[in-house]
């Protein structure tokens, strides 16, 4: 959760120390559509996974994410 941690914090004004994993990506963390798309590719480099488009809705929070990408890891 930590490198997610510090991927997300580099899109938004927020350290990553102080990222809760139940923040809203949308709502408490701010990341737009565009911030969205550019951080999912970072993460997806950096975890070794794809993360089709349609799936973007469903996350809610942070562990909703990481979630996901624990189980196609």
């Amino acid at each position: 959760m930590g490198e997610l941690k510090k991927i997300i914090s580099e899109y938004v004004d927020i350290p990553a120390d102080q990222i809760d994993e139940n923040m809203s990506l949308k709502g408490d963390i701010g990341v737009d559509s565009f911030g969205m798309i550019s951080m999912l590719v970072e993460i997806e480099e950096a975890y070794g996974v794809e993360i089709p488009e349609n799936k973007l809705a469903t996350f809610q929070t942070i562990t909703d994410l990481y979630t996901y990408i624990s189980k196609t890891a």
